[in-house]
């Protein structure tokens, strides 16, 4: 009975794994009010909902599969969640993860802000726990690898952290002052592929890709020798193992930025796939499409900050990528 249980929820995923592909054709754009200021999205590979956090709102909205209009699905300010900065889908687990941390912006303003990173249930949005970053930080975004581990960039000291679940706390999983540390906003991006965790440096352009050991310690450290340094890079996102998407800002001093394909072969190359983004912040990907958010920073931080923006646009990018990429998310997924 468990058998046929199991093949039966199989089945169903792949049916939606591919009527999301074929939904994300016809959905072109999502808005979101100008009180917003969207930094993260996310993105439900089983029910193709797609979850943005909000940075002045320190709440969460989600839009149902093919629907236009979000519902609440994290109130502002519950749990003590602070501005909401990166975030993903553990599609595996049920949850999901909110870096919840405070750049001052906030409309719901906290005495005694906690930077930490959330776990949410992904079907009821209440709160599972709560991993304060040791020592304080920004918790600016996170990923998950195969074996379910959860690792979350800190933007304000020279280290990624990771979810140790056994002593339920956030540990330094690595830390490299020579690399990693700078002026300003230094660790952003980062993503998994293939056994080895991907990062930007946000104010030097800089791509990384360190290497897991078996024992799950990081291994090597790689500086990817890139054609040109990126544009404080933001949000980074996996097609496969070859491929990533990167957020590129501030191009020659404005607030205009791009969606960017980083091909991670022995000569990498980097292709616009999208420009004239209004300071775009983070990519998911859903099916064909990468779902690329425009967060109109001039408008909190620049010399708009006065002026009302206009509502915010969650925009779809098509990006290649190959059948058999599609399978193997699939399978990675079954796994």
């Amino acid at each position: 009975m468990t058998a046929m249980k199991n093949c039966k929820n199989v089945l169903i995923f792949i049916f939606i794994f591919f009527l999301n592909i074929n939904l994300s054709k016809s959905e072109t754009s999502l808005k979101l009010d100008d009180e917003f200021f969207p930094e993260g999205i996310a993105v439900s590979k089983f029910t193709g909902d797609i979850f943005v956090g909000s940075l002045k709102e320190n709440k969460v909205v989600r839009f149902p599969n093919g629907k236009k209009d979000p519902e609440i699905f994290i109130p502002s300010a519950k749990n003590d969640l602070l501005s909401v900065i990166g975030i993903i889908v553990d599609d595996r687990n049920k949850m999901l993860w909110v870096c919840s941390s405070n750049p001052g912006v906030s409309n719901y303003p906290n005495k005694n802000p906690i930077i930490s990173l959330k776990a949410f249930d992904l079907v009821s949005g209440e709160i599972i726990n709560s991993y304060p970053f040791p020592g304080g930080g920004f918790c600016n975004d996170v990923t998950i690898d195969s074996n379910g581990n959860v690792y979350a960039t800190d933007s304000f000291n020279p280290r990624i952290l990771r979810v140790n679940k056994s002593m339920n706390r956030l540990e330094t999983w690595i830390e490299n002052k020579d690399l990693f540390q700078g002026e300003g906003f230094n660790l952003n991006g980062i993503t998994y592929i293939d056994n080895s965790i991907y990062t930007v440096k946000m104010n030097s352009g800089e791509l990384f890709k360190i290497d897991i050991a078996e024992n799950g310690k990081p291994s090597k450290i790689n500086k990817i020798n890139l054609p040109r340094p990126l544009n404080a890079p933001d949000g980074v996102e996996a097609i496969d193992k070859n491929n990533l998407l990167v957020v590129e800002n501030r191009a020659k001093g404005t607030w205009i930025g791009s969606l960017t394909k980083i091909n991670l072969s022995s000569t990498p190359t980097i292709e616009i796939l999208r420009d004239g983004l209004d300071t775009p912040t983070t990519v998911a990907l859903k099916g064909k499409n990468a779902w690329v958010l425009q967060a109109q920073f001039s408008h909190l931080f620049g010399d708009e900050k006065d002026i009302s923006p206009d509502p915010f646009e969650i925009i779809s990018v098509p990006y290649k990528t190959s059948f058999l990429t599609s399978i193997k998310k699939l399978l990675n997924f079954l796994n």
